[in-house]
């Protein structure tokens, strides 16, 4: 479903036949890279679309990242436990 959306925006899903391999991340990740490759393909393709595209928020990258990890902890927020005694 989430894949098909730029197509389903558009309403041409039966012009295309779309194969796709996705590897690293998790499936929410995975998909969320086929949606936007699938909009930037059918944007090179017909430069028009762009703008209806865009509209729906199909155009933009999700930027989040894996936190790094921090000196002095075990990852990136938890700290080792605290003993006052």
């Amino acid at each position: 479903m989430i894949a098909n959306l730029p197509f389903s925006v558009l309403g041409n899903a039966e012009e295309w036949d779309v194969e796709v391999k996705a590897q690293g991340g998790g499936i929410s990740g995975q998909m969320g890279a086929v949606r936007l490759g699938i909009a930037r393909a059918l944007v090179a393709n017909d430069p028009e679309v762009k703008p209806s595209l865009k509209k729906e928020g199909l155009m933009t990258r999700d930027a989040r990242v894996v936190e790094r990890k921090k000196f002095g902890r075990k990852k990136a927020r938890k700290r080792f436990q605290f003993s006052k005694r």
